[in-house]
């Protein structure tokens, strides 16, 4: 695996080349239809503080004249639901139309429509991510308070059926199914209600601590020889299936520090939200992209990370997934 300092190089080169290499997460609209236990969404006081604003076209254009056009990906939808915003699939056209390689949407599929997935599939979106905590109806929509199973089933269904009416294999679908104490035990029995649908990537996340939700049985450590159990059958199955598992065997309690994820947050994340696009300095409404980056010295600061001489922040501990 490279050096965090030969990757900090990699991102110099790229950017002063122009080459892409951003990673960028567009959250349009504050908000989101569901209040799912393991979210922060069910805390109330979370929701007092940062539901509020959303990006007009005309921002969202500007952000992207900014940060597309050097983004290997663009991923809507991060952590607030983006069928909130009124013309979403307009968002994946948008991306497109700077041909971004890759580009992904996360839902939780309830407000999805048929006329929605037309549009963003002939935009060429390339994945669509589709959240579920639950294998049985009774799990699913007591840990998403607000959803609707059957629904659920219903925007699976409909994703494959626009795949197959226009002949495409794009968007590849991924399942995002994140671990707690309640639904360990029913992972296997995922593909019996799951299976029937073209998975192309599954990915398991153990549960982490967003503070005061609503779910508080965070605590994955007594359960950890289930857990690595249940993976282990996941594995074999998946691979049986053809479906790429990302599933996290190295630290599913989030105890030990992840550098690569410290070089991805500092390095190439752009996180464009209508409260803080990438930093909290940068006044995009006023300047632009490239002259924000004149300004900081951002260049400077990537040669100091480059030979080791910058300020390293604590080690992240977000989660690390093995790919089987």
């Amino acid at each position: 695996m490279a050096s965090p300092q030969l990757k900090y190089a990699a991102i110099l080169a790229a950017d002063l080349l122009h080459l892409r290499h951003l990673i960028v997460r567009l959250d349009a609209v504050n908000a989101c239809n569901l209040r799912c236990g393991m979210c922060f969404f069910s805390d109330p006081s979370w929701r007092k503080e940062n539901m509020k604003g959303q990006f007009t076209k005309e921002e969202v254009e500007r952000l992207a004249a900014m940060f597309f056009g050097e983004a290997l990906q663009v991923h809507i939808g991060c952590a607030m639901e983006p069928t909130m915003y009124r013309d979403y699939p307009w968002l994946v056209e948008l991306a497109k139309r700077y041909h971004v390689p890759f580009v992904g949407f996360t839902t939780n599929g309830q407000l999805l429509s048929e006329s929605a997935l037309e549009r963003m599939s002939a935009a060429g979106l390339d994945e669509i991510t589709l959240s579920t905590h639950g294998v049985h109806k009774e799990t699913f929509e007591a840990l998403m308070p607000g959803a609707d199973f059957e629904r659920f089933l219903d925007a699976l269904a409909t994703i494959d059926g626009v795949k197959s009416k226009n002949g495409v294999s794009r968007p590849h679908l991924r399942l995002n199914y994140t671990i707690c104490p309640r639904n360990l035990a029913e992972l296997d029995g995922f593909f019996e209600v799951y299976g029937r649908y073209r998975i192309a990537t599954l990915q398991l996340r153990p549960v982490a601590d967003f503070g005061a939700t609503s779910y508080t049985d965070k605590n994955l450590a007594p359960h950890l020889n289930r857990y690595n159990a249940v993976i282990e059958r996941m594995i074999a199955e998946c691979r049986r299936r053809n479906i790429a598992l990302l599933a996290n065997r190295i630290d599913p309690v989030h105890v030990r520090p992840n550098q690569a994820a410290e070089v991805y947050r500092t390095g190439i994340l752009r996180y464009l939200n209508p409260n803080v696009v990438w930093r909290p300095d940068f006044d995009w409404r006023e300047s632009d992209y490239r002259t924000h980056k004149r300004r900081i010295g951002w260049r400077r600061e990537l040669l100091r990370r480059t030979i080791g001489r910058a300020f390293v922040p604590p080690p992240s501990h977000q989660a690390v997934f093995d790919v089987f």
